[in-house]
């Protein structure tokens, strides 16, 4: 896939630290010519180590050329499709609003990426039905095993809380699930919550990465969730 159709976190960060300074994706790019520029004329003058690491240097703390003006597309096929959305509602969305649902759903879409969101019929295979259906998917989010969240019209289930080896739900699920409703946060927040760094883990690694260590998962889930009332 091209970063156009999935750009990574660290990209949609830069586009929006971007855009809140004002600055255009294409103006990070000329500044990036520029660098290659500076390259090639101190070549010849014996400096070519030193050009090649600054260009080097600002290509990593930015992005590849290719991949910054395929981005620049995809933000401004959001532009108008999300135009497009507004059009056709009733009631006026204000701009905050609109970035606000704009950054939820590249959130899904990157956790869709990273880990599917499974709809109810691979829920039933993935736990082994025999005659899969919807109702085995619908009867474990309502009894609070497992996460949904409303996708296109229906339930989608985060790959990440099932263990495909086993044909089972991850064990601390249910308690986080618990602990999160206990504490009147809805399963998008909880999916957010574990899908992002968090300072509770070593290097801000994120809860969903520890779902095997019970126990060091459930007291960041306490802490978050309990601890910020």
């Amino acid at each position: 896939m091209t970063a156009a159709e999935h750009p990574s976190p660290a990209q949609l960060q830069l586009l929006k630290e971007l855009d809140d300074l004002h600055v255009a994706p294409e103006a990070v790019l000329d500044t990036l010519h520029a660098f290659a520029a500076t390259r090639t004329h101190l070549a010849p003058l014996g400096f070519e180590p030193a050009a090649r690491a600054a260009h080097d240097a600002a290509k990593a703390t930015v992005l590849d050329p290719d991949a910054l003006n395929s981005l620049a597309s995809t933000v401004w096929e959001g532009v108008h499709a999300l135009g497009a959305a507004m059009a056709t509602s009733p009631v006026a969305v204000s701009p905050q609003t609109a970035r606000r649902l704009q950054a939820a759903e590249n959130i899904w879409r990157s956790i869709d990426k990273e880990f599917g969101m499974l709809t109810s019929i691979q829920v039933a295979e993935l736990l082994g039905s025999r005659k899969p259906n919807r109702s085995i998917a619908s009867t474990l989010r309502s009894e609070g095993s497992i996460v949904g969240v409303m996708r296109a019209n229906s339930y989608r289930f985060p790959g990440f809380q099932f263990d495909a080896e086993k044909g089972a739900v991850v064990p601390v699920m249910p308690k986080l699930i618990a602990l999160a409703r206990e504490n009147g946060r809805s399963d998008e927040d909880l999916v957010f919550w574990l899908t992002s760094p968090s300072s509770f883990f070593h290097e801000q690694d994120r809860p969903v990465d520890h779902l095997g260590e019970e126990d060091r998962v459930l007291a960041a889930a306490k802490d978050q969730f309990e601890g910020t009332w």
